[in-house]
């Protein structure tokens, strides 16, 4: 099992991106590609393909039901095809190319802006491939994580009935380290995952541990929740504090609704 995720998680709605200059698709094969800023200490940012501005004014949110995450753009996905994130000044806050994220004609997409600028690290952008389950049961979700925290350490996940003792439960994923994604058997997959009938708790401990840093209710209708019904897509990414050496604000967690 490929491991994921750091110290906490942020759950959140798609909003879409603000400004939107150029499609960026031009000749040649094309792909539709979608991005999420999950980088707090990057301010406000541009997205620059092939040398067109497709995104511009993108502001960072960390709000659990309101995360940043663009639309979905017809890009260019020559094995050159730069894309580059800029901050306000211009200035490259991460580069990559089509053929490094390993985008191919006619997939869909999501680039996640991902870790915090400092002497140490650069934010990077780790793509996944947005292919949705039509298999799942009566009960179940589709659930994708990504560690995007490039700050704390590794940590464990778990989805379970509440009240659950841990130390009798099978983990999500463990030991999970920033830039991996779960389930990982291609990057983008979703793992099926069953929500029990009075909903579920996701939980997120330090690798190892058993002490819970997270607890998120999760379809259970009551305060605190996240809402989500069988059929749904998540995407759970965790982020850095803007300014600590060793705590995530949370994460993010996109919601994707297909055919619903």
């Amino acid at each position: 099992m490929r491991q994921v995720l750091t110290i906490a998680l942020c759950l959140v709605f798609a909003v879409g991106f603000a400004g939107c200059d150029s499609n960026g698709g031009g000749e040649g094969p094309t792909a539709e590609v979608r991005f999420m800023h999950a980088s707090p200490g990057a301010g406000d940012v541009s997205v620059v393909v092939g040398g067109e501005t497709i995104l511009s004014g993108v502001s960072f949110s960390g709000n659990i039901v309101s995360p940043t995450v663009s639309d979905y753009e017809e890009i260019s996905v020559g094995t050159d095809t730069e894309i580059e994130v800029q901050d306000a000044s211009g200035a490259p806050v991460l580069s990559t190319t089509a053929g490094a994220a390993n985008l191919e004609e006619d997939n869909q997409y999501t680039i996640i802006v991902a870790g915090t600028p400092s002497a140490e690290s650069a934010p990077r952008a780790i793509a996944l491939r947005d292919q949705f389950r039509d298999d799942l049961g009566d009960s179940q979700i589709g659930l994708r994580l990504v560690h995007g925290a490039a700050m704390p350490g590794a940590v464990d996940i778990y989805l379970n009935a509440p009240g659950t003792d841990l130390t009798q439960q099978d983990l999500i994923t463990e030991d999970f380290q920033f830039g991996e994604d779960f389930p990982g058997e291609f990057a983008g997959q979703f793992a099926p995952q069953a929500l029990s009938d009075n909903g579920s708790v996701l939980v997120v401990t330090p690798a190892g541990q058993t002490t819970r840093v997270l607890e998120l209710p999760v379809g259970t209708g009551s305060e605190g929740s996240l809402e989500v019904q069988p059929g749904m897509h998540l995407t759970g990414v965790a982020i850095d504090a803007p300014g600590s050496d060793n705590q995530p604000a949370g994460a993010l967690i996109h919601i994707d609704a297909p055919g619903m």
